[in-house]
């Protein structure tokens, strides 16, 4: 019922418009940094799980080049368009604090994933990073909204924008949602992945990356000062890879095939550890 060309133009106008949108008015409204000074605490973090997802995978993999590509799937997370969803629903009362909380930490993956991650993914060693790569409406508008906060001139802005931004962004969750089900849904089994490929990057994704997450923030004690914070770690820490990494594939080369196959078993695979990782630390610090 719906086509290709119609999935990339719906997920072109989400990413231009209605998620650059919910980012503005949540952080405008939501981030406050006299409230919350370890601010700068999430861009870190998310670098920090994705360079965790790399070493470990590149210690399994035994630094083999030709793995590079499955160790960008093992470490770089899907960091908004599944996570939304969930602190929606787990988090409801405070779904504009968790939804600030996820844009500020892809200030930190963000760039990663289209740098680093590009350069891995597509293998190819003439692969060049340009400043273009970095700029994207969901960063631009991320960086704009902390600049605006930092300079107060969010005071300046009319409250019918204010309403328009809003109304358009609370778009994006059921369109993300539908976006990344129609990309899963388009993977062929064509050409799966070997079994000692699949249980390493299964391994490093969804048990060694999570637990260490789950250690620093449990014996750091940040659970009791930070505990949304803790909740939206752990959930990005079990999160599947980026949906992201099929367009760079696609627009800079690289097995697609192989990686989309990889994708759609994490992807089926984080239905069972995303819940059972988001259980045992309510379980655990709750």
């Amino acid at each position: 019922m719906v086509s290709t060309s119609q999935i990339q133009a719906l997920s072109t106008i989400t990413v231009n418009v209605f998620l650059p949108c919910l980012i503005i008015v949540k952080i405008l409204i939501r981030f406050h940094p006299e409230e919350f000074t370890n601010w700068w605490l999430l861009p870190l973090s998310g670098i920090f799980i994705a360079m965790i997802g790399l070493v470990f995978s590149a210690i399994l993999f035994k630094m083999k080049p030709e793995k590079k590509p499955l160790m960008t799937l093992a470490s770089m997370q899907n960091a908004v368009y599944i996570v939304l969803p969930i602190g929606q629903i787990l988090f409801a009362d405070q779904f504009d604090l968790f939804a600030s909380y996820c844009f500020l930490l892809i200030l930190g993956l963000n760039p990663l994933i289209w740098s680093v991650g590009k350069v891995m993914i597509s293998g190819k060693k003439e692969s060049q990073i340009q400043w273009k790569d970095f700029v994207t409406p969901p960063l631009v508008a991320t960086f704009i909204s902390v600049i605006a906060v930092f300079t107060h001139l969010s005071a300046f802005i009319p409250t019918s924008v204010f309403a328009a931004m809003d109304l358009l962004g609370q778009a994006t969750v059921p369109l993300a949602v539908f976006i990344l089900g129609a990309t899963i849904g388009s993977i062929s089994f064509g050409k799966m992945p070997s079994l000692k490929d699949t249980v390493i990057v299964t391994t490093v994704k969804f048990i060694l990356v999570p637990s260490t997450v789950f250690a620093v923030l449990y014996y750091g004690q940040f659970h009791i000062s930070m505990p949304l914070f803790c909740s939206l770690m752990i959930i990005q820490a079990s999160a599947p890879p980026a949906a992201n990494l099929i367009l760079i594939v696609k627009k800079y080369g690289g097995d697609t095939q192989s990686i989309s196959s990889m994708m759609l078993i994490e992807y089926l695979l984080c239905l069972i550890f995303m819940p059972l990782w988001i259980a045992a630390w309510q379980y655990t610090a709750g």
